[in-house]
């Protein structure tokens, strides 16, 4: 059995990746906040803690999706960089 060269993993692939989980952490918040502050009209208090407790939530879950797609890219057949 010869010695398996690693993988490469190519920029547009990192880039994608960090980009989607950007999105995923990013406009939970943004939405919430926004829901809280012009829709249900509470307090300046009540919607930065909920845009903050959402913010949180999200980055957990994305804590989670980056390990899977970190998996993806490394693990990608497809990858034209694979020699």
């Amino acid at each position: 059995m010869g010695a398996e060269k690693p993988k490469k993993i190519t920029t547009t692939r990192v880039f994608a990746a960090s980009t989607i989980l950007a999105v995923v952490i990013s406009v939970p918040a943004i939405v919430v906040t926004l829901v809280m502050h012009y829709l249900v009209k509470t307090n300046l208090m009540v919607t930065m803690v909920a845009g903050l407790v959402t913010l949180f939530l999200a980055m957990g879950f994305a804590y989670k999706l980056s390990k899977k797609l970190a998996a993806k890219v490394q693990d990608d057949p497809s990858n034209p960089e694979v020699k």
